[in-house]
């Protein structure tokens, strides 16, 4: 599987990195800290799965979203956020968001569900 992390904290990229190398179901991750370099992987790389902050500057989270939902084929998004809320969450899941995971508080949730998404992909 092929997962873009989109992300303005290199740390959080780096950290999430390690995280899915160890798993064997991840065969590629692209990484960028803006909607620019997101928008350009996406299209190139077509990936499986996007971990997305939700905060990025400009509102640029919810400009991904949108370029996402003209494709034919999205991939699973999964919001990364330092806040969750029904109403934030109801907002992203209009936008084609499937799961949320706290950063503080659910990171480490995060390999899991990508195994999972690749156990029910294949």
């Amino acid at each position: 599987m092929r997962i873009l992390i989109v992300d303005s904290s290199v740390q959080i990229m780096e950290r999430l990195e390690e995280m899915l190398l160890e798993s064997a179901t991840v065969t590629e991750i692209d990484k960028a800290v803006s909607y620019p370099g997101a928008e350009i992987l996406f299209k190139q790389n077509k990936p499986d799965i996007l971990l997305l902050d939700i905060y990025l500057p400009e509102n640029d989270s919810l400009n991904i979203l949108k370029e996402i939902n003209k494709s034919r084929c999205p991939p699973i998004v999964v919001i990364l956020s330092g806040q969750t809320g029904n109403y934030i969450e109801e907002q992203y899941r209009l936008l084609g968001a499937n799961f949320f995971f706290d950063k503080y508080h659910d990171f480490e949730k995060i390999p899991g569900l990508i195994n999972s998404i690749a156990i029910n992909l294949s």
